[in-house]
């Protein structure tokens, strides 16, 4: 008798014990494709009322193949984070990169883990890099919500694309140039041009020793460098008439990052005398960062960009 009570309140201590924690529900969605927000680094898949999305800064995806089996390793947390939400009605981009415009009913944060990413090459027919996937797949994850907790040792994510950015700047051909009674110093080639709004004290008329040029750091304020694109050709007036024309238009603009010293984002000038009133100043952009949204572009051949001769006079 002893021996059925002891069984039977086994039982009843099993059957009563509510968990409530793990759950076995599972999040589909193999069959949909990721997709990125315009206007931030969201990554995302919709089936239906339910979305999965992805948040983890760009600089995750740099244009760089990862070695076989060894991926990318970004722990989830602070700026990356992953979260499903299940929606009252079929849901759309607008309600996962914007505000949502319909309820709602659940949502589940990821806690802990990491995101694996192995990025390899798209070539084209003709075997050049055109673009590179990244496979993403989240491990060691817990989705929560405040009763309950879903845990993947391993989900697939799925594929993101990021295209190979390739800014015009062939300006070899190009004729440095500056507008009177400003600081611009510009370049331009059919419809694209490299405009420097830089310090006057860059381009004193005094030769540099060898090796050791003016250096001055790229900031949003005195020395400004930006690549604009625009819909027509341009020629030396657009840039240095009192009111900007109405055309051409701008279709894109790049900003450079500001520097760092020593180590990225600085104007170089090398200074020597042509003649006894006369002096050329050589500019290079050293380790320049371009930024248009959450793109970026890093001029590919070198450290170094030279940007050409500026001549002044005494």
């Amino acid at each position: 008798m002893k021996y059925f009570l002891t069984i039977f309140i086994s039982v009843l201590l099993l059957t009563g014990c509510d968990d409530g924690d793990l759950i076995t529900e599972n999040f589909v969605f193999e069959n949909a494709s990721v997709q990125k927000c315009s206007n931030s680094n969201v990554l995302y898949k919709i089936n239906d009322v339910e979305a999965l999305i992805f948040n983890t800064p760009e600089t995750n995806f740099p244009n760089t193949e990862t070695a076989a089996n060894t991926p990318r390793i970004v722990a989830i947390g602070g700026s990356t984070s992953l979260i499903y939400r299940k929606f009252a009605t079929t849901t759309s981009t607008t309600n996962i990169c914007d505000t949502p415009t319909i309820p709602v009913l659940e949502q589940w944060t990821v806690t802990g883990g990491t995101a694996e990413i192995t990025t390899t090459k798209i070539l084209d027919t003709n075997g050049i890099a055109v673009a590179y996937n990244h496979n993403i797949v989240f491990k060691n994850i817990t989705f929560v919500t405040p009763d309950k907790q879903i845990v993947y040792d391993s989900y697939t994510f799925g594929s993101y694309r990021t295209e190979i950015v390739n800014l015009n700047f062939d300006y070899s051909l190009a004729t440095t140039q500056n507008c009177s009674g400003n600081n611009l110093i510009f370049k331009y080639n059919n419809n694209n041009a490299l405009l420097l709004d830089v310090d006057a004290s860059l381009f004193t008329n005094a030769v540099t020793s060898v090796g050791s040029p003016r250096t001055a750091l790229i900031n949003n304020t005195t020395n400004k460098v930006v690549y604009r694109v625009y819909n027509g050709s341009l020629n030396t007036n657009f840039f240095c008439a009192a009111i900007t024309p109405s055309t051409p238009t701008l279709t894109e603009e790049w900003i450079a990052e500001n520097g760092v010293a020593g180590t990225s984002g600085e104007i170089r000038v090398e200074t020597v005398a042509i003649d006894a009133t006369h002096f050329k100043h050589t500019i290079t952009l050293y380790k320049t960062t371009f930024k248009k949204g959450i793109l970026t572009y890093i001029y590919p051949t070198s450290d170094d960009f030279v940007f050409g001769e500026y001549i002044t006079t005494l």
